[in-house]
């Protein structure tokens, strides 16, 4: 059967209407009569609606009579009998799917709307002279800025404080529950997955951001140049900042500073630092157990990570990255040598203070050792014992090992390349200086002869004693070197 409508579109005839139907009669608005008509809305508009038309009649006795008989009939309109039931009618409300599709259709238009008000605005400001763009900003912003927010502030941390000073845990009481619930409700499994399948889109958005983006290579370059802009605002506003700072008289400021450090509570640190401990243990000892013996799984993993790595690196490309950084790095210790160098005060002082730094660290070891020597003599020697029994010698005389077997190999391989290199460095060296250097040193003889007295008796008894007759495999170079020892001796000069 063909439904026939009127010029306008309504329907001819009797038609059966559904709820919406019937608050679309009301209102173009579907949705919004549809809150108003929630137990919530029309409860809470009842309970303002008085005070409402109160303030609208001002100080006119007729007219307040008539607004209180109004709020009164509004008040009795807005009630149901069904109402002391107290039912979650607006929850409800958006149980129904009809009802968030027509609630969902005009928030597009008002949320486009605000941004067309907004944007047109801005359009007639930008149009107008620079002093009334002034005039209209001051006007606005000294309206706002009353400090109301301020007192807000500090009106919100007085009640806060008076209930800590009552209940210092009020907050955490009060919100566990309902964490509790918004923990139990949250599906954190859903929460990965989507997590997982949005990598894909998210990698997509940044492609076409950066297609988009790049089509107009100025803005990108515009945009990148905020940097050293950021930069610039931040550095002078810590400069500003330290000034003031450094206002403060000495005994001042470094009286702040103690009362800062004073307040810290060590506990709470040396409790982290613990239980992060703890865990490094922990993933050392799973890895252990996962592993198999000897092998544990973490190294394992991370070798696999690190394969995996540089089966996809360009080494050539790496490479050249790790020698433009090292030049850089050289290039920028040369700049400050330069720049130091060039100014005498700062050559001067350099060269006086500089030895006061390692001064410092030679004190702090001296300390260090100091306290060890205060150790009584059993306490040292187990001490010692244990520190030196801990050093892995094996290894260590394992790379002595392999570093002589590498030595001797490149030697066979090619013989000239070890003497090539020692021609390379005695040719480089000037030999008059080393000369010059070593009398000039050597010179220092009789200052230091005490000491030597002390060293070489002893020092040349042992070379005696290595070199005596033995039956091993390195009995010829010893006797080679006594004779070599004995012609010194007997040989007379021409």
């Amino acid at each position: 059967m063909k439904n026939l409508h009127s010029r306008s579109g309504l329907p001819l005839g009797i038609q059966k209407l559904s709820e919406i139907d019937l608050a679309g009669e009301a209102g173009e608005n579907t949705a919004l009569a549809k809150i108003f008509q929630t137990r919530e809305i029309r409860q809470t508009l009842s309970s303002i609606l008085p005070d409402v038309l109160n303030v609208l009649a001002k100080n006119s006795k007729i007219g307040k009579f008539i607004m209180k008989m109004a709020g009164k009939i509004l008040t009795r309109l807005l009630s149901r009998p069904e109402d002391v039931f107290e039912e979650n009618e607006l929850a409800f409300l958006f149980e129904d799917e009809q009802f968030i599709r027509d609630i969902g259709e005009p928030l597009p238009d008002i949320i486009n709307g605000f941004f067309d008000i907004i944007a047109t605005l801005t359009k007639t400001i930008e149009g107008m002279p620079a002093e009334e763009k002034k005039d209209v900003f001051g006007d606005v912003i000294s309206k706002i800025a009353t400090g109301q927010t301020g007192e807000i502030i500090t009106r919100v941390c007085l009640i806060i404080n008076d209930i800590h000073k009552n209940d210092p845990e009020f907050f955490a009481k009060t919100l566990a529950p309902g964490f509790q619930k918004w923990i139990e409700s949250i599906d954190f499994a859903e929460l990965k997955e989507m997590a997982e399948n949005s990598a894909a889109d998210v990698h997509a958005f940044v492609i076409m951001a950066n297609n988009v983006m790049w089509q107009y290579p100025t803005k990108v370059v515009l945009l990148l140049s905020l940097l050293p802009t950021l930069v610039n605002m931040l550095s002078d506003s810590l400069d500003i900042s330290v000034g003031y700072l450094n206002d403060l008289p000495p005994d001042l400021l470094t009286d702040v500073v103690l009362s800062l450090l004073n307040e810290i509570d060590t506990q709470p640190i040396t409790g982290l630092i613990n239980e992060l401990a703890e865990v490094v243990r922990k993933i050392h000892t799973g890895s252990a157990l996962l592993g198999e013996p000897g092998m544990p799984q973490l190294p394992n993993v991370l070798s696999k990570k690190i394969e995996e790595f540089y089966d996809r690196a360009d080494p050539v490309t790496l490479w050249k990255a790790k020698i433009a950084l090292a030049e850089t790095k050289a290039t920028f210790d040369v700049c400050v040598a330069e720049a130091e160098n060039t100014r005498p005060n700062f050559k001067h002082l350099s060269m006086i203070k500089r030895p006061e730094i390692s001064n410092i660290r030679i004190k702090a070891l001296n300390q260090k050792l100091a306290a060890w020597d205060a150790v009584d003599d059993d306490d040292l020697a187990k001490s010692m014992a244990q520190h030196l029994a801990a050093y892995d010698i094996q290894e260590l005389a394992e790379v002595v090992n392999n570093t002589l077997r590498i030595i001797n190999r490149l030697g066979d391989e090619n013989p000239d390349i070890l003497s090539g290199l020692a021609a390379q460095f005695a040719d480089a060296v000037d030999d008059y200086e080393l000369s010059e250097a070593a009398k000039k040193i050597l010179d220092t003889g009789k200052v230091i002869q005490p000491l030597a007295r002390s060293v070489v008796p002893g020092l040349v008894t042992w070379i005696c004693s290595v070199i005596q007759p033995a039956d091993d495999a390195y009995e010829d170079d010893a006797a080679q070197a006594r004779e070599t020892l004995a012609s010194l001796f007997v040989k007379k000069e021409a």
